[in-house]
């Protein structure tokens, strides 16, 4: 079966919500967010930018990290300062690796939640 108009690639890529050379961001049905690939100071401060309008048009719920090979100090505070605003509370890490796990705790960082 052949595909013209409206071919696989158009329609998955209608939940992406942010790339570049390092990540995707892709948004789901119920307005959480993956993160696959890294964040670091190259990109943390438009991947901010990126979720921010997520979070102000759908009010998020989480984020999966599942697919998250690296953050780095900076990453990790961009996505703390979505903690404050838009969201107003904690955010929500999902399917979190034991080495951020580990990272987090140790933190002990009020702006992340793991589930």
């Amino acid at each position: 079966m052949m595909t013209v108009n409206g071919s696989f690639e158009s329609t998955r890529n209608k939940n992406l919500l942010y790339t570049d050379s390092q990540i995707s961001i892709r948004t789901s049905v119920d307005g959480s967010v993956r993160l696959i690939g890294q964040i670091d100071l190259t990109n943390g401060d438009a991947i901010a930018g990126a979720l921010n309008k997520a979070w102000t048009k759908s009010g998020a719920q989480g984020v999966d990290v599942a697919e998250l090979r690296f953050i780095d100090l900076y990453g990790l505070r961009a996505l703390a300062v979505l903690s404050d605003s838009p969201v107003g509370h904690p955010i929500q890490l999902n399917n979190v690796r034991p080495a951020l796990r580990k990272l987090l705790l140790m933190l002990d960082w009020p702006a992340f939640t793991m589930a």
